[in-house]
């Protein structure tokens, strides 16, 4: 069911997606600053601070749908979630504000800890995430969407619409970290400890 499907995201990235001709050319040095917009570098850099995001070994799990029957349900992105941290990948989970069916399932769902990131990230921060993500998993490549953004950065992703609907979740696990088997700096196998912010971090 689509409670409340990627809206105010939805909007903003069909907004951000009209300057992605700028986005794109640059892309091949785009991990230093994609967005070539000062406030929204900072917003990033404050983001980054404020969560603990450890860019060398993030992945992303987007699990909002553009679609009335999303390709996968919460528990399954879990389940992949789960396994990736404990390899020692740090998770964070973005989209739209919560929506209990998808976003805040999954985190609730998970056996593991990982960032929640749903309604923190700016629109204008977005490229930024994904460019500095080691991975991205999401629901479907609909228009607009993270994963336009993560194939003009060459960031790698998994594609979930695009595999069987019957895809075990080991499976997409292996197809995961053989996107992932490239990394050069990450340190998979060292756990993660979710970072929680300090009263003071929000003052």
């Amino acid at each position: 069911m689509r409670a409340n499907p990627l809206s105010p995201l939805t909007d903003a990235l069909s907004s951000e997606l009209t300057l992605a001709p700028s986005l794109i050319a640059d892309a091949p040095s785009a991990a230093a600053s994609p967005s070539g917009d000062a406030l929204s570098d900072a917003q990033y850099d404050d983001l980054v601070a404020f969560h603990g995001i450890e860019r060398e070994r993030l992945v992303l799990i987007h699990p909002g749908s553009h679609k009335a029957s999303p390709a996968w349900p919460a528990e399954r992105y879990a389940d992949v979630a789960d396994q990736l941290a404990a390899d020692g990948w740090q998770i964070a989970i973005i989209g739209d504000a919560p929506d209990p069916e998808r976003t805040a399932g999954v985190l609730g769902t998970m056996q593991t800890a990982a960032l929640f990131l749903v309604g923190a990230v700016a629109p204008r921060t977005l490229p930024r995430l994904i460019a500095d993500a080691q991975l991205l998993l999401s629901d479907d490549a609909a228009a607009p969407s993270p994963v336009a953004f993560a194939r003009a950065l060459g960031t790698p992703h998994v594609v979930l619409s695009e595999h069987p609907r019957d895809t075990s979740s080991a499976t997409i696990a292996r197809r995961a970290r053989a996107e992932l088997s490239d990394v050069e700096n990450a340190h998979p196998g060292r756990p993660f400890t979710l970072h929680m912010p300090a009263v003071h971090d929000a003052l």
